[in-house]
């Protein structure tokens, strides 16, 4: 019981927010439970709904857990998987066995059917926490239910009734733990970490691990890591064979700008463009193929997109300081203020990359959903797209470094970059494209050329920084 203990507060000390969350949840469940016990009958449904929440929020947690717990050198602790199979003996004890036998009390109906949900339940919860490729195997249910919703109601109808549904819900909750946990008990060399600015999207969410917790990138994810790395070596080499035929400031520009963002040459942004292209397209045809929203949010969808990798500028640029500490020296500036300089010039580039890839996601949209007005939609984004992103790569770079901080400046800017597109097309609708696109351009270029300016003026008076960051 001490191990599970540990591994419990291990568990707490990392997502304290979400462990309160769950634990409120279960209660109010519990609540809801007695009242059904004292004869509310209609409070039945409330008690489910909160357990549900409560039980698939947990197992997320653990399951986050686990992928930072089973790391190379935790198996080298005294009965490791061991401990690890009592702990999970635990966790089904107490949201799988305990809960059956309230419903036991309570005289709830389909019993084998309930106790078999829960433990489906508490996979998914699982799966979709510790293994995100695995987690995606839940997504054609919900694309058979947008197809065909009439045909899913009346197998889950044929289900109810069938004494083998609770066999299968076993068998299928036991291959999700299977495909989830499978992955987290092999021992293997840590890959090759990536850089922290890399724009493959495929390392991103690893910022947020704990130390040394390796990579679990799939077959697929590696073959398109590939392409990108292939890419990223023929800009550098182009780079480096321009710059000793020629060496101008110019063609220095561009070498750190391979450097420190190794995935924003070409060819790596057409294959960006590409795979988002692909991964919308069937989206779109297998999701959406009904349109119930307004067409006009597909350019404040492709800002937003294109401006998600400002946050990770953010995080890249301090976990790389200590190899900063190169750049420095190979680049030999006179002054500090001229090599930040330097590096604040070189992420320069990310503003026009950033109303590209946006100009290019709404034209994509507005094809797929057959927009009524395509080029008031392109007319605004562009404008609103390069203004929001010089704001957000002068806010990011400058910006707060704690995940708290950094957090709240996301959803101020895409919360204000939603309103200054919206209120940027009906301006453009009421006023024209010459008067209102003219006022839209100078009221948010004028905004995001000041905010760059003062950013890269503090941040030219600021010191280099090569100390690692800490945790």
């Amino acid at each position: 019981m001490k191990v599970a203990w540990q591994l419990w507060m291990q568990l707490f000390r990392r997502m304290p927010v979400l462990i309160a969350i769950a634990n409120v949840l279960r209660l109010a469940a519990l609540y809801f439970a007695f009242r059904w016990l004292g004869g509310a009958t209609k409070m039945a449904p409330l008690a489910a709904i909160f357990f549900v929440m409560a039980t698939w929020i947990w197992h997320i947690g653990q399951g986050y857990g686990l992928r930072s717990l089973c790391v190379p050198e935790s198996f080298l602790l005294p009965q490791f998987r061991r401990r690890l199979l009592e702990y999970g003996a635990i966790d089904i004890g107490m949201w799988v066995l305990m809960p059956t036998l309230f419903a036991v009390v309570l005289r709830a109906p389909y019993l084998p059917l309930v106790a078999s949900g829960f433990m489906l339940l508490a996979a998914i919860g699982l799966m979709m926490g510790c293994n995100r490729r695995a987690g995606l195997l839940i997504w054609p249910v919900f694309v058979l239910f947008g197809w065909m919703p009439t045909l899913f109601a009346e197998l889950m109808k044929s289900a109810l009734q069938s004494p083998l549904t609770p066999l299968l819900l076993l068998a299928t909750a036991a291959l999700l733990l299977k495909l989830s946990i499978t992955p987290l008990l092999r021992i293997e060399d840590r890959e090759t970490d990536a850089s922290p600015l890399e724009s493959t999207s495929f390392g991103r969410m690893q910022t947020r691990s704990a130390p040394g917790e390796p990579r679990r990138t799939g077959a697929l994810g590696k073959r398109i890591a590939a392409l990108y790395d292939r890419a990223s070596q023929r800009a550098m080499d182009r780079a480096l064979n321009a710059y000793k035929q020629h060496p101008t400031a110019s063609r220095r520009m561009v070498l750190v700008r391979r450097l420190l963002l190794p995935h924003d040459n070409p060819e790596a942004i057409a294959l960006r463009i590409a795979l988002v292209a692909i991964i919308v397209g069937f989206y779109f045809f297998a999701v959406m193929h009904r349109q119930h929203f307004n067409p006009v949010i597909i350019g404040a969808y492709s800002i937003m997109l294109s401006m998600s990798r400002f946050p990770q500028l953010n995080i890249g640029m301090t976990r790389m300081r200590p190899n900063m500490a190169d750049l420095y020296l190979t680049l030999a500036p006179q002054t500090q203020a001229e090599y930040q300089k330097t590096v604040s010039d070189a992420l320069l580039v990310l503003v026009p990359i950033s109303m590209l890839t946006a100009l290019v996601y709404t034209v994509m949209g507005a094809a797929l959903v057959h927009a009524d007005d395509p080029w008031h939609m392109l007319f605004v984004a562009a404008i609103v797209s390069v203004s929001a992103s010089l704001a957000a790569l002068a806010i990011h770079m400058i910006g707060p470094e704690g995940t708290t901080g950094r957090t709240f400046v996301n959803f101020v800017l895409i919360f204000g970059v939603m309103g200054v597109y919206w209120g940027g097309y009906w301006l453009v609708d009421v006023a024209g494209y010459l008067i209102g696109g003219g006022t839209l351009t100078l009221v948010t270029l004028g905004f995001s050329l000041g905010a760059w300016f003062a950013a890269q003026r503090e941040y030219q008076l600021r010191p280099p920084r090569f100390d690692a960051p800490i945790g």
